[in-house]
């Protein structure tokens, strides 16, 4: 199947972006402080804007055209019959991925049904029963390591073998405002499983 929403495209120019901001400065800096034969001069607070920039960037256009995805694979998920009220965006990996491009193996929606965690994305769809659920935690991710986010893991068994599927918020178009919905995400799948035994068959 085509990928029309989750592309290669995307995906490199939310590193391509920040990557470019990040260079800029840094490499000012390098040259200056080559030049100058001074690691403590006006080199080293280039250096420190490269930082500074790089982060930034990465916080505003690390998700980048993620508000135009969210809308893009909505209706196309709706035009295939899914039912997308009370969903979450996310960005989905199962233990195995590595991406060189992204943490995010797939995006899609994570539904809360009444007895079962269901993501649809563009290309793959996971469910896991709420019974075979053991614990729902945070875990880190590449994005962690700069304060720019993490895993939300759901982790069971399922016949004696274990289970974990990782979602990471991506409501919001930058990664600043994903980074603050992961603990609020995680409430959501908790108290929906608080509320299954109290649900009737």
């Amino acid at each position: 199947m085509r990928t029309r929403v989750w592309t290669e495209r995307r995906k490199a120019l939310g590193n391509l972006i920040p990557g470019f901001i990040w260079a800029v400065p840094t490499v000012a800096g390098l040259v200056v402080m080559v030049l100058q034969g001074n690691l403590l001069g006006p080199g080293i607070w280039l250096l420190i804007a490269g930082t500074a920039s790089g982060w930034l960037a990465t916080g505003l256009f690390g998700l980048w055209d993620n508000a135009r995805m969210r809308d893009e694979l909505r209706g196309l998920l709706t035009a295939r019959g899914e039912k997308l009220d009370d969903s979450h965006f996310v960005g989905f990996a199962s233990p195995r991925y590595t991406g060189l491009l992204d943490a995010h193996e797939d995006v899609g929606f994570l539904i809360l049904k009444p007895d079962r965690l269901r993501f649809v994305g563009e290309h793959r769809i996971v469910e896991v029963h709420g019974s075979d659920i053991s614990q729902v935690r945070l875990r880190p991710s590449v994005h962690t390591v700069i304060g720019l986010g993490g895993w939300v893991s759901v982790e069971g068994q399922v016949q004696g073998q274990p289970i974990r599927v990782s979602f990471e918020p991506r409501e919001r178009p930058t990664m600043f405002g994903n980074a603050r919905r992961r603990r609020s995400l995680r409430t959501a799948i908790e108290m929906w499983r608080k509320g299954l035994g109290r649900r009737s068959p």
